[in-house]
Protein backbone atom coordinates (compact mmCIF):
# COMPACT_ATOMS: atom_id res chain seq x y z
CA UNK A 1 0.00 0.00 0.00
CA UNK A 2 1.17 3.28 -0.99
CA UNK A 3 0.11 6.79 0.83
CA UNK A 4 -0.01 9.01 -2.39
CA UNK A 5 -0.02 12.95 -2.13
CA UNK A 6 -1.75 15.14 -4.91
CA UNK A 7 -1.30 18.67 -5.10
CA UNK A 8 -4.03 19.58 -7.69
CA UNK A 9 -4.19 23.65 -8.91
CA UNK A 10 -3.74 25.99 -11.71
CA UNK A 11 -0.27 27.59 -10.81
CA UNK A 12 -1.69 30.86 -13.46
CA UNK A 13 -4.75 30.85 -11.74
CA UNK A 14 -4.39 33.62 -8.10
CA UNK A 15 -5.26 31.39 -5.52
CA UNK A 16 -6.15 28.11 -7.07
CA UNK A 17 -2.72 27.34 -6.99
CA UNK A 18 -2.09 27.00 -3.58
CA UNK A 19 -1.83 23.19 -4.19
CA UNK A 20 0.90 23.36 -6.44
CA UNK A 21 2.68 26.23 -4.16
CA UNK A 22 2.15 23.83 -1.07
CA UNK A 23 3.92 20.84 -3.34
CA UNK A 24 6.82 22.94 -3.58
CA UNK A 25 6.93 24.26 0.14
CA UNK A 26 6.37 20.41 1.67
CA UNK A 27 7.77 17.63 -1.36
CA UNK A 28 11.15 17.63 0.95
CA UNK A 29 9.75 18.10 4.39
CA UNK A 30 10.93 15.46 6.98
CA UNK A 31 7.70 14.69 8.51
CA UNK A 32 6.29 13.41 5.00
CA UNK A 33 9.20 11.70 4.61
CA UNK A 34 7.39 8.09 3.06
CA UNK A 35 4.59 9.81 1.17
CA UNK A 36 4.53 9.77 -2.38
CA UNK A 37 3.84 13.21 -3.53
CA UNK A 38 3.01 14.70 -6.99
CA UNK A 39 1.83 18.07 -8.05
CA UNK A 40 -0.36 17.12 -10.92
CA UNK A 41 -1.72 20.79 -11.49
CA UNK A 42 -5.33 20.82 -13.08
CA UNK A 43 -5.56 17.14 -14.21
CA UNK A 44 -8.80 15.79 -13.64
CA UNK A 45 -9.71 12.43 -14.93
CA UNK A 46 -6.08 11.99 -15.80
CA UNK A 47 -5.75 11.53 -11.82
CA UNK A 48 -7.09 8.01 -12.75
CA UNK A 49 -4.03 7.16 -14.25
CA UNK A 50 -1.60 7.77 -10.75
CA UNK A 51 -3.79 6.01 -8.88
CA UNK A 52 -3.41 1.92 -7.70
CA UNK A 53 -6.07 0.08 -5.87
CA UNK A 54 -4.18 -0.48 -2.91
CA UNK A 55 -3.50 3.17 -2.07
CA UNK A 56 -4.70 5.67 0.24
CA UNK A 57 -5.12 8.81 -1.90
CA UNK A 58 -5.36 12.74 -0.59
CA UNK A 59 -5.86 15.28 -2.40
CA UNK A 60 -4.59 18.77 -1.35
CA UNK A 61 -6.62 21.63 -3.41
CA UNK A 62 -8.27 25.17 -3.26
CA UNK A 63 -11.76 25.17 -2.47
CA UNK A 64 -14.27 28.33 -2.87
CA UNK A 65 -15.74 29.47 0.37
CA UNK A 66 -17.10 33.08 1.16
CA UNK A 67 -15.90 32.67 4.81
CA UNK A 68 -12.86 31.57 6.55
CA UNK A 69 -10.24 32.51 4.13
CA UNK A 70 -7.43 30.18 4.69
CA UNK A 71 -8.96 27.78 7.28
CA UNK A 72 -7.96 24.11 6.16
CA UNK A 73 -10.89 21.79 5.68
CA UNK A 74 -10.84 17.89 5.04
CA UNK A 75 -13.43 16.13 3.45
CA UNK A 76 -13.58 12.53 3.58
CA UNK A 77 -14.67 10.43 0.69
CA UNK A 78 -18.33 9.49 1.89
CA UNK A 79 -18.83 13.84 3.01
CA UNK A 80 -18.51 14.53 -1.16
CA UNK A 81 -21.83 12.29 -0.97
CA UNK A 82 -23.28 15.06 0.83
CA UNK A 83 -22.37 17.78 -1.39
CA UNK A 84 -20.47 20.61 0.51
CA UNK A 85 -20.98 24.25 0.23
CA UNK A 86 -17.27 24.35 -0.92
CA UNK A 87 -16.19 23.08 -4.07
CA UNK A 88 -13.15 22.74 -6.65
CA UNK A 89 -12.68 25.13 -9.05
CA UNK A 90 -11.75 22.75 -11.50
CA UNK A 91 -13.65 21.84 -14.26
CA UNK A 92 -14.84 18.25 -13.62
CA UNK A 93 -15.80 18.21 -10.27
CA UNK A 94 -13.83 16.30 -7.45
CA UNK A 95 -17.55 14.71 -6.57
CA UNK A 96 -17.81 13.11 -10.20
CA UNK A 97 -13.78 12.43 -10.23
CA UNK A 98 -14.35 10.06 -6.92
CA UNK A 99 -17.19 8.21 -8.62
CA UNK A 100 -15.25 7.18 -11.91
CA UNK A 101 -12.17 6.61 -9.59
CA UNK A 102 -14.40 4.06 -7.39
CA UNK A 103 -15.42 2.42 -11.13
CA UNK A 104 -12.53 1.83 -12.14
CA UNK A 105 -10.08 1.02 -8.73
CA UNK A 106 -12.84 -0.48 -6.40
CA UNK A 107 -9.48 -1.79 -4.30
CA UNK A 108 -8.64 1.99 -3.53
CA UNK A 109 -8.39 1.91 0.52
CA UNK A 110 -9.25 5.51 1.24
CA UNK A 111 -9.53 9.03 -0.19
CA UNK A 112 -9.26 12.04 1.68
CA UNK A 113 -9.52 15.99 0.65
CA UNK A 114 -7.89 18.34 2.09
CA UNK A 115 -8.94 21.85 1.33
CA UNK A 116 -7.89 25.39 1.24
CA UNK A 117 -10.83 28.03 1.92
CA UNK A 118 -9.67 30.59 -0.95
CA UNK A 119 -11.97 33.63 -2.03
CA UNK A 120 -10.27 34.88 -5.11
CA UNK A 121 -9.73 32.56 -8.32
CA UNK A 122 -7.89 35.06 -11.05
CA UNK A 123 -6.91 34.41 -14.48
CA UNK A 124 -3.49 34.54 -15.39
CA UNK A 125 -2.32 35.62 -12.02
CA UNK A 126 0.81 33.96 -10.92
CA UNK A 127 0.88 34.51 -7.45
CA UNK A 128 -0.93 33.68 -4.15
CA UNK A 129 -2.86 36.94 -2.30
CA UNK A 130 -1.87 38.44 0.23
CA UNK A 131 -4.68 37.29 2.11
CA UNK A 132 -3.33 33.43 1.57
CA UNK A 133 0.45 34.35 2.06
CA UNK A 134 -0.14 36.35 5.72
CA UNK A 135 -1.73 32.77 7.02
CA UNK A 136 0.76 30.56 4.69
CA UNK A 137 3.29 29.51 7.99
CA UNK A 138 -0.09 28.26 10.12
CA UNK A 139 -1.69 26.61 6.72
CA UNK A 140 1.72 24.50 5.58
CA UNK A 141 1.83 23.46 9.44
CA UNK A 142 -2.25 22.81 9.44
CA UNK A 143 -1.67 20.65 5.88
CA UNK A 144 0.98 18.84 7.54
CA UNK A 145 -1.01 17.73 10.08
CA UNK A 146 -3.94 16.52 8.21
CA UNK A 147 -1.75 14.66 5.53
CA UNK A 148 -0.61 12.75 8.49
CA UNK A 149 -3.82 11.87 10.09
CA UNK A 150 -5.37 11.46 6.95
CA UNK A 151 -2.62 8.77 6.35
CA UNK A 152 -3.60 6.19 9.26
Amino acid sequence: MKRKVFFIGNPLGGDDGIGPYLFKELKKHPKLKGFDMLELGVIGLDLISYVEDDDRLIIVDAVHSEKDIGKVVVLKEEDLLKKPLVVSQHDFGIEETMEVLRMFKPGLKAVNIIGINVKRIRAFADKLSDEIMKKMPEIKEEVIERIIEASR
